[in-house]
């Protein structure tokens, strides 16, 4: 029964360790840059009637993102050393 209780261990680190870095491998953010200004016809009536045309994207990760992503690749790293150190053993 204990050594169920360990397998099930390793591998749970292993599987949570592939989640966060799942999660924080596609939890990106994303923002653009304003570029081209295209005005209507009705500009004399509305001042905010521009339209605007995104000129570049660009996508990012926040410091959350990013220890997500290092937590999740040290339980990985944890979870295959343990595996391999028991296949050895045996």
């Amino acid at each position: 029964m204990r050594e169920i209780f360990k397998i099930i261990k390793e591998h749970f680190i292993l599987l949570l360790g592939t989640g966060l870095f799942t999660y924080g491998l596609f939890s990106f953010k994303s923002d653009y840059y304003e570029g081209v200004i295209f005005h209507s016809l009705y500009e004399k009536y509305s001042p905010s009637s521009t339209i605007t045309c995104p000129i570049a994207t660009y996508y990012y990760y926040d410091s959350t993102d990013l220890i997500l992503l290092t937590v999740g690749v040290i339980l990985i790293a944890i979870g295959l050393i343990k595996i391999r150190k028991k296949k050895d053993k045996n």
